[in-house]
């Protein structure tokens, strides 16, 4: 049985539309961590969707897992930006994570029925419970590929 999902539309300052969902439990409601996320989402398009569907070329189906590393060991540094890390996992490596997490049973919904050349899967790993997100955006994975590519050349 499919679970279920609730949908969060954002339009950025140049009128980007964003389509966020995630899983409709009460657990992960909309709350200042999530509010969090989706900034980070938002801000971060273009590189999350050509990771995604770097990892997708190179692996097949898969999830981006984004964690926050360490904070920066200089104080001026903490308050201006976080470090965070990215990795990409298939379902396979997922299902070797806890079976018991109802985040995970809704991203292996998602691998079913995602297009990766409109839509990324992310899994941000916080402490406490890792939240899931099926985000779609603007520019679509492949521009914003093109678009990462063309500015680290």
């Amino acid at each position: 049985m499919r679970m279920p999902d609730r949908t969060v539309e954002y339009q950025d300052e140049q009128g980007r539309l964003f389509v966020i969902r995630a899983p409709a439990d009460l657990v992960q409601m909309q709350d200042a961590l999530e509010q969090r996320h989706h900034q980070f989402i938002i801000t971060h398009w273009e590189e999350l969707a050509a990771a995604s569907l770097s990892g997708y070329r190179q692996a097949g189906e898969g999830v981006l897992i984004i964690s926050e590393a360490s904070p920066p060991s200089s104080k001026a540094l903490q308050t201006s930006f976080a470090i965070h890390r990215l990795a990409y996992a298939t379902p396979e490596a997922l299902s070797i994570l806890q079976e018991g997490l109802q985040v995970l049973h809704w991203l292996s919904d998602q691998l079913e029925q995602y297009d990766p050349q409109h839509t990324i899967l992310l899994l941000f790993a916080t402490a406490g419970e890792p939240r899931a997100y099926a985000v779609d955006g603007d520019p679509p994975p492949p521009q914003a590929l093109r678009f990462v590519q063309a500015i680290n050349n």
